[in-house]
C-alpha cells in the first residue's frame, strides 16, 4: 500500500511539474532545475575607459607652447558572480537574478575600480488562459551609460563618470479579454534615476528624476496569429535634483525642476506570430509634449517596434527601432536664460546570435542612436551613438566555456568636446550550474 501511494505522489509531482506556469521556458535552459549559478573571470583591454574626447589641447601660459592629450588606456580584471532562481507553480511564475561585477583597471587614475550591481525580479500569475497579472523589476548600480539603459534603451547620458548611477524600473502589466476577439490592456512603468554626483550643473542636477507611464489599450483579435491595438499612455517627468542646471558666482538661473513634463501618447499598433518562430511587434503614434514650467509644448512622432526571429535551434535575430523624446545631460543655456530641455531621439537595434556548432556560439550587437537638442542654445543640434559587440563563446563541457569579445562605441556630436571612441578587448572563462 505504501509504494501505491509514493508512486501516486511521484507521478502528481510529475503531472504538476508537466502543466507548471512558465511564460519564458526557464526549465529547457537550466535542465529542470529552478535555480542556476555562475562566475566570470576575464581580462580586458579599454583605451578609453573615461570615454574622454578624442583629442583635447591645452595650451602652456609660460611657453605658449600647445600640447594634445589623448585618452588613457588600460588593461585590467572582471570578477562576475550571478545568482538566478526560477519557481514555475500551476498559475504562477516567480524569477529572480542578480549579478554583480568588479572591474579593476591598471593603469586608470585616480580612480581604479568599477562596481556594479544589476538585479531582476518577475512575477506573473495566469488566472485563466484569458486573463494575466504581471509585475517587474530591474535594479542598477553602475558607471556604464549602455548597462544602466540596457540593450535598445535611448540613451541619455553617453559619456561615463566617476560616481555611480542608480536605476530602478519596474512596471504591473494586466491583461484581460472580455470576448474571444475583444480584449482590455493595462499598464504602469515606473523608473527612478539618482545620479552620486552632486551641485550645480551636476549630473543630479540634470538627470536625476521620477519618470511615470500609465497605459491602457483596446485589443482586437483579427485572426488567430494577429491583434491589432488601439492606445493611450499619459507620461509624467519629475525631476527630483533641486538644483542649478549649471555652476555661476553666485549659482544662478533656472533649477532642475524646468525640465518638468506632461506628455501624452496616442497610437496604433498590432502584435502578428507570422509562425512559430517569427514575432513581431509595432506600436506608431504622436507624443504631445508639455514642458508646463517653461511654457512650451512639443508635438513629435512615437514608435516602438521590435521583431524576433528564431531561425535555427539555438540561433535568433532580435531587432527593434524606438522614437520618442528624452532626457539629455546637455544645458546649453541661451542668452534668455532658457535651458536645453530634452532631446528627440531614435535608437535602431539588433542582436544575432548563432549556433555554429553544438558548443560553439557567436553573438553580434548593434546599435544606432540619433538625437536632436530642444531649445536652450543647442536647439537643433545634434549628436549619433553608435555601439557595436562581438563575441565568441566555446563550452569545453555543459558547465565551463571561454569567451572572446570585443566592443567598440562612437560618439559624434554638433556639440564642441564630446566626441570620443572607445574599444575593448576581453578574454576570460565561465562556469555555471
Amino acid at each position: 500500500m505504501r509504494n501505491i501511494l509514493t508512486s501516486a505522489s511521484v507521478l502528481a509531482i510529475g503531472a504538476t511539474a508537466l502543466h507548471a506556469y512558465d511564460p519564458d521556458f526557464t526549465r529547457a535552459r537550466t535542465g529542470g532545475r529552478p535555480w542556476s549559478i555562475s562566475g566570470t573571470v576575464r581580462g580586458f583591454y579599454d583605451d578609453n575607459p573615461t570615454t574622454s574626447p578624442d583629442k583635447i589641447r591645452t595650451t602652456n601660459p609660460l611657453t605658449g607652447r600647445t600640447t594634445t592629450v589623448r585618452p588613457e588606456d588600460s588593461f585590467g580584471i572582471e570578477l562576475s558572480p550571478a545568482v538566478y532562481l526560477n519557481l514555475p507553480m500551476e498559475q504562477t511564475f516567480i524569477s529572480l537574478g542578480y549579478v554583480y561585477s568588479l572591474r579593476w583597471y591598471e593603469d586608470r587614475d585616480p580612480h581604479d575600480t568599477d562596481q556594479s550591481h544589476e538585479f531582476n525580479g518577475r512575477i506573473s500569475h495566469q488566472f485563466s488562459p484569458r486573463h494575466d497579472i504581471s509585475a517587474d523589476d530591474s535594479f542598477v548600480i553602475s558607471q556604464e551609460p549602455s548597462v544602466v539603459e540596457g540593450t535598445g534603451g535611448i540613451i541619455t547620458t553617453p559619456t561615463r563618470t566617476d560616481s555611480d548611477i542608480l536605476r530602478n524600473r519596474g512596471s504591473v502589466a494586466y491583461n484581460i479579454w472580455l470576448t474571444e476577439v475583444l480584449g482590455l490592456g493595462f499598464g504602469y512603468v515606473n523608473t527612478f534615476y539618482d545620479y552620486d554626483q552632486e551641485g550645480p550643473g551636476s549630473r543630479s542636477a540634470l538627470l536625476d528624476r521620477m519618470e511615470h507611464i500609465f497605459r491602457a489599450d483596446g485589443k482586437w483579435q483579427i485572426n488567430p496569429s494577429l491583434v491589432g491595438i488601439l492606445g493611450y499612455q499619459f507620461g509624467i517627468n519629475d525631476y527630483t535634483g533641486d538644483e542649478f542646471l549649471y555652476q555661476g558666482t553666485p549659482p544662478a538661473g533656472p533649477k532642475s525642476d524646468i525640465r518638468d513634463t506632461r506628455s501624452h501618447y496616442a497610437y496604433l499598433g498590432a502584435d502578428h506570430d507570422f509562425n512559430t518562430q517569427l514575432r513581431a511587434s509595432v506600436r506608431l503614434g504622436l507624443q504631445y509634449t508639455d514642458y508646463y514650467k517653461s511654457s512650451e509644448s512639443d508635438t513629435s512622432p512615437y514608435v516602438d517596434a521590435g521583431l524576433t526571429y528564431a531561425y535555427a535551434p539555438g540561433s535568433s535575430v532580435k531587432a527593434g527601432v524606438k522614437h520618442q523624446r528624452s532626457a539629455t545631460d546637455i544645458v546649453a543655456v541661451d542668452q534668455s536664460g532658457q535651458p536645453t530641455l530634452d532631446a528627440e531621439s531614435t535608437a535602431f537595434y539588433a542582436q544575432l546570435s548563432h549556433q555554429i556548432t553544438p558548443k560553439f556560439v557567436g553573438s553580434v550587437l548593434g546599435q544606432y542612436q540619433h538625437s536632436t537638442f530642444n531649445q536652450g542654445a543647442a536647439d537643433d543640434e545634434g549628436e549619433d551613438i553608435f555601439m557595436a559587440g562581438l563575441m565568441f563563446e566555446y563550452s569545453f563541457t555543459p558547465n565551463w566555456s571561454a569567451h572572446l569579445g570585443y566592443n567598440f562605441d562612437i560618439l559624434e556630436s554638433d556639440l564642441k568636446g564630446r566626441d570620443y571612441d572607445r574599444n575593448r578587448v576581453f578574454i576570460g572563462v565561465r562556469a555555471s550550474y
